[in-house]
């Protein structure tokens, strides 16, 4: 056997993965509270500002992907993908991410004052009338698929037995802890500066609920340490490049892992008290420890492939 670094997928396939779990997540836990009045809160304004932050952020990651195609008309390729090659799982994200999109945006439309000089567009006064008529399934679509694309995320790496790094049940686990945790800093960082509404109890809860899954990632990350220097050569080669690499150690694990687990930890155990600028730096570092933890998953995938007869 013989093993070499892939370099086919690069940062862009990076900025996809980071972009599509999180922006997914925000607009599922943007639904959610919305739809179930969270703490017997409205949630309306954090529900926009939110369903409109994870339409931009899955916009861009498609975008990325898109653009990463040498043949940017393969596209169809991989809409198809569902009906020609069932197990195909990214062929299956796409289609989750369009439907998520879609339905998110509908539900939200309603709750959006419509600009005087869109007053005469009956197209979009037909998907405000759909989106308020059909409220209850549009906003649980979303959020199944919102779930589905986080989760397929990982599913993808996962599919790739002749990487040991990603071939293994954990990817798809770390993937989707760390989407939920990036989209919840994304929302506490709207709460603070764009929202700023009186909803402390929301606002705590995310926090605490960031606390426990920073954490979670910690123990993960432990694990794939050990699952990587016990494992095969191929295995090894990749537990060799991430834990010498200082970007890796340094930026994400201390960084965006053990720093913002040990601020959240100070705050909502009131050892710190609780101030808009901690919650803002601390959710800022589990955003950088997020797309670093892809970049170097996607960097650390060591191929392993038989000698050529």
């Amino acid at each position: 056997m013989f093993y070499f670094g892939q370099e086919q997928w690069n940062w862009l396939v990076a900025v996809y993965l980071f972009l599509g779990g999180m922006g997914a997540m925000v607009m599922a836990i943007s639904t959610i509270i919305h739809r179930v009045k969270a703490f017997g809160q409205d949630n309306t304004l954090l529900m926009i500002w939110g369903n409109l932050t994870g339409f931009a952020m899955l916009s861009v990651g498609s975008a990325m992907l898109f653009y990463h195609l040498l043949d940017h008309l393969a596209v169809w390729h991989v809409l198809l993908g569902v009906f020609n090659k069932p197990d195909s799982w990214i062929a299956w994200g796409t289609w989750s991410i369009i439907f998520g999109m879609v339905w998110g945006l509908i539900y939200t439309l309603p709750h959006i004052p419509t600009p005087k000089f869109l007053g005469w567009c009956q197209l979009l006064k037909f998907f405000k009338w759909f989106g308020s008529k059909y409220a209850g399934p549009m906003a649980w679509g979303t959020v199944f698929m919102s779930v589905f694309t986080a989760v397929y995320t990982g599913m993808l790496l996962q599919s790739f037995p002749a990487v040991a790094l990603w071939h293994n049940p954990g990817i798809p686990v770390l993937f989707t802890v760390s989407a939920v945790s990036t989209a919840l800093a994304t929302l506490l960082v709207l709460q603070y500066v764009v929202v700023r509404e009186n909803d402390h109890e929301l606002r705590h809860r995310f926090e605490l609920i960031d606390t426990w899954l920073i954490g979670i990632e910690l123990i993960i990350v432990l694990g794939f340490f050990f699952y990587l220097f016990n494992g095969s050569l191929n295995a090894q080669a990749s537990h060799d490049l991430l834990w010498s690499d200082p970007v890796w150690l340094y930026g994400f694990v201390v960084g965006g892992l053990l720093l913002p687990f040990i601020i959240n930890l100070a705050m909502v155990t009131h050892k710190l008290p609780t101030n808009g600028f901690l919650v803002i730096v601390s959710a800022i570092l589990v955003l950088i420890g997020g797309y670093i933890l892809r970049h170097y998953m996607l960097l650390a995938g060591i191929w392993e492939l038989p000698y050529p007869k």
